[in-house]
């Protein structure tokens, strides 16, 4: 499972771009808007997986191996609130993944 970061922008405010974590699992990019870090700081988990299933995502060049994702999004979905216009298109999961913290692999 490889980490890397997603620009991407909110269909509230087109124009301001933000990143965002994302992970690959499956084959399938997860963006990963929040994480709880273990006690000692060492390991962290997702909140939530927010799946992109059909969404245009293109490589970020210069950006760390990154991606662009083409399409603004509302932000309620990072929250975990998927709108019914998106439905086939991201879906929020919630599984219980366990990651090493940067810097501490």
């Amino acid at each position: 499972m490889d980490s890397f970061t997603v620009t991407l922008c909110s269909d509230e405010e087109p124009y301001v771009r933000f990143t965002c974590d994302a992970i690959r699992i499956d084959g399938g990019i997860c963006l990963v808007p929040e994480w709880t870090y273990s006690p000692d700081g060492v390991d962290r988990s997702p909140v939530r997986l927010i799946r992109l299933l059909d969404m245009p995502l293109e490589r970020a060049e210069g950006l760390g191996g990154g991606y662009v994702l083409r399409t603004p999004l509302p932000r309620s979905v990072l929250a975990g609130q998927i709108p019914a216009a998106l439905d086939g298109k991201v879906e929020a999961v919630y599984i219980p993944l366990k990651v090493r913290a940067p810097g501490r692999e």
